[in-house]
């Protein structure tokens, strides 16, 4: 296979598409989570912030009122006191008074300069700067940018504000977050290895999976290519089908059955093929026997080898040989019209006179081989037995059974009618048995397929098509045909059925 090939495969693009999405949606989920982790984070951060922005201003309100004398040594103290807190926490510590004003400043960031009021180096925040933490009595966090103190796009700053005095002071604090670069090592660190080995196995599942949905595809494929170039002996062999498999899961319901389909339509078409090189084959016989034998006396008539006298004797052969051409012909006419359920033209009609017309008409037949018949009818009131049917094709079928018979019992033997209705069921069954060979057990499921025949030697010079076409026109009426022995006679024993006439009738008024 080409590298083309490949890259056009369905499995390998499967595989592709099933990559690609396994990415996609582990990224959507690295992204959802990046996003919650980075919200985690400033909230957790802003509550930090505020206890020890909060502790911060209860310490250094503790060192106000211890040194009430408000000394140069006090007040060197508590800046002491604030520059260690800015610097344990990492953060800028601010002392704002009642009017706005930064009493004290550990430092000034410089995102924040530029929104700060300043009178010669007095800074002052504003009102909105101290919105959410000045106004309210245990003070607050926020993010600086809400208040639009802080305009940094890479960090996230939070300021937090409790107050330090009656007099309206705060102790303010200010903390500058990488949130980006936290959360980058909080997902390397805790997400990196589990996501990888989750993608591997995730994608290592998909192929098994694939692999098993697409190998039944891909022998499909092989199949009917190998149907399209004439290998009818092509099929479709799944293990995970034949035994117990652990992938058996990954393959459809669907799937299982479309192979099973493909496998009977093969099957099939191979059992097409036969009949057809069968019926090629018995046609060729058939055919060429007679118009062997009728060149054969034409040739002698006309190169003087037949004496003028002997003519009619010889033509009366070729006529008869004629006369076989013509019936195998409209056998293989009524094979392609037969069993057409549009075409029946339902109707009521009388069975047993039907019986006795078809018998009347192979009378010769039976006289020539000295047959003995017997017949047994069911009769009602006016010695009828009506059914529901297409009384033509019917005839057809009464007559091929019977011809059947005659054709196979020997000289001297009998052959037994039987018509009889079941009134529970609302059939009419009819039975034909004879005295003959009858039919081998391993040979009655093929005797109903065309072209089939019992003998394989070719001595038998029927077309192997009557039966079938009794099969068709029976199965048109939705109704069925078998063959076993008979247990009286001996021989072989066919019995059909059809729909009784009355209920039928009832039926459609």
């Amino acid at each position: 296979m080409t590298d083309a090939k490949k890259t056009n495969s369905v499995y390998f693009r499967t595989i592709i598409t099933l990559t690609i999405c396994t990415i996609f949606v582990f990224s959507v989920l690295c992204i959802v989570y990046y996003q919650r982790m980075s919200t985690s984070i400033i909230s957790e951060e802003s509550a930090l912030l505020y206890e020890r922005t909060k502790n911060a201003a209860i310490g250094f309100e503790a060192i106000r009122e211890k040194n009430k004398e408000g000394s140069a040594e006090s007040a060197s103290l508590e800046e002491t006191y604030l520059k260690a807190t800015a610097i344990s926490n990492n953060c800028y510590v601010w002392i704002v008074e009642e009017d706005f004003t930064i009493s004290y400043y550990s430092g000034i960031p410089n995102e924040a300069i530029a929104q700060l009021g300043r009178t010669e180096d007095i800074y002052s925040m504003t009102s909105t700067h101290l919105n959410g933490l000045a106004n309210i009595l245990e003070g607050g966090v926020i993010k600086g940018t809400q208040n639009g103190l802080f305009y940094d796009p890479q960090n996230t700053w939070i300021t937090a504000a409790f107050p330090i005095s009656t007099d309206g002071q705060y102790l303010v604090t200010h903390e500058a977050i990488d949130v980006q670069k936290q959360a980058l090592e909080v997902l390397s660190n805790t997400l990196a290895v589990p996501v990888i080995i989750s993608f591997a196995i995730a994608l290592f599942l998909f192929t098994m999976m694939t692999r098993s949905l697409i190998r039944p595809i891909r022998l499909l494929s092989a199949a009917a290519a190998k149907v399209t170039q004439g290998d009818l002996t092509a099929r479709i062999h799944i293990p995970e089908f034949e035994r117990e498999s652990p992938v058996q899961f990954g393959i459809t319901d669907e799937l299982s059955e479309m192979v099973v389909t493909v496998n009977h339509m093969i099957e099939r078409l191979e059992a097409q093929e036969n009949e057809r090189r069968v019926f090629v084959s018995s046609i060729a016989h058939d055919l060429r026997t007679p118009l062997t034998s009728i060149k054969g006396f034409i040739s002698a008539m006309l190169d003087g080898t037949i004496a003028p006298d002997r003519f009619e004797y010889y033509l009366q052969i070729v006529k008869t040989e004629v006369d076989r051409i013509q019936t195998l012909s409209s056998s293989m006419t009524e094979v392609s019209s037969v069993g057409q359920k549009d075409n029946l033209k339902m109707a009521a009609f009388d069975i047993n006179a039907m019986i006795n017309s078809t018998l009347s008409n192979l009378e010769k037949q039976l006289s020539d081989k000295k047959l003995g018949v017997q017949l047994e009818t069911y009769s009602d009131e006016d010695h009828a037995l009506m059914a529901f049917g297409d009384d033509q094709e019917i005839t057809r079928v009464v007559y091929n059974l019977l011809n059947n018979a005659i054709k196979f019992t020997p000289s001297g033997g009998d052959i037994a009618i039987t018509a009889d209705y079941n009134p529970k069921n609302n059939l009419v069954i009819v039975t034909v048995e004879d005295t003959g060979p009858g039919i081998p057990k391993e040979k009655r499921k093929r005797i109903f397929e065309s072209f089939y025949k019992l003998d394989d030697s070719r001595n038998n010079p029927g077309s192997g098509l009557g039966l079938f076409i009794c099969k068709e026109i029976l199965q048109a009426h939705g109704q069925m045909i078998s063959v076993d022995t008979s247990p009286t006679l001996g021989g072989a024993r066919f019995k059909f059925t059809l729909q009784g006439a009355d209920k039928m009738a009832d039926a459609t008024v």
